[in-house]
């Protein structure tokens, strides 16, 4: 039987296409990730788009489809659009997914502050395939969340299948021209970003922790089901437990 020791259900975009590869080369053996999948008007990477995405009841609807598969856990797989309305907007929608599944949930978003804070980040240079508008959006949440933003730069992908076409060199090159001496974490952003085996050779490179969205929201995902298994390959992150309530409220 699949999922013997956790199952993990995913709500990722249509047009993601690296979210579900990357959960699984994170799990441990006797864990599952099962997904659906929300539209993305248009394919467009916008705050218009990410608005009107979660503006109906299709978060619901795709939380209440993971009930069935008998989850212990669900993510709502999507960095911006888990924080596109300030600081608190992820907290919503993790109430809105545990309403309609009867399941604990998270976001993407509040993996990436677990996991800043468990490496005991302060300060940030952060690499996304966005746009200045969202990447303004996300310096918002993370400046709101604790964290000071040293620097951000983006690719400027306008569509989601965009990104999905980036690799690692991509980020790694991203990453290495928006790295500041000032910064003591980088986290390169997007789910939809295949960036995964970039981390460990620029955590070797730079001599600071790297997180991803979706390293951040595997890891997170697998503490919250209770398993603490370290996964070597991918960066510090993965030796590391999930901060405590108390310990979350100082970076």
């Amino acid at each position: 039987m699949y999922g013997t020791r956790g199952r993990i259900g995913l709500i990722a975009l249509a047009t993601d296409t690296a979210v579900l590869p990357d959960f699984s080369r994170l799990m441990p053996q006797g864990v599952a990730v099962y997904q659906t999948l929300i539209g993305l008007p248009r394919g467009e990477v916008s705050a218009a788009a990410l608005a009107e995405m979660l503006a109906d009841d299709r978060l619901e609807r795709a939380a209440e489809l993971l009930r069935w598969l008998d989850v212990d856990l669900i993510v709502f797989a999507c960095t911006t659009g888990s924080l596109i309305h300030g600081p608190g907007w992820d907290s919503t929608l993790t109430a809105r997914i545990e309403r309609a599944s009867g399941k604990q949930a998270t976001t993407t978003s509040t993996a990436v502050l677990d996991g800043l804070r468990a490496l005991g980040a302060t300060t940030l240079a952060i690499a996304t395939p966005y746009n200045d508008e969202l990447n303004a959006r996300e310096r918002v949440f993370l400046d709101a969340s604790g964290f000071r933003v040293a620097a951000i730069a983006g690719l400027g992908c306008a569509a989601d299948p965009d990104i999905g076409r980036l690799g690692p060199d991509d980020a790694i090159a991203l990453v290495e021209r928006v790295d500041s001496p000032a910064a003591d974490a980088i986290f390169i952003s997007c789910t939809n970003f295949d960036c995964l085996p970039a981390v460990e050779p620029l955590e070797r490179r730079l001599g600071k922790p790297v997180i991803t969205s979706n390293l951040a929201g595997g890891w997170a995902a697998l503490r919250r089901i209770g398993v603490d298994d370290a996964v070597a390959d991918y960066g510090r992150l993965l030796a590391l437990p999930l901060p405590r309530p108390m310990e979350a409220l100082v970076p």
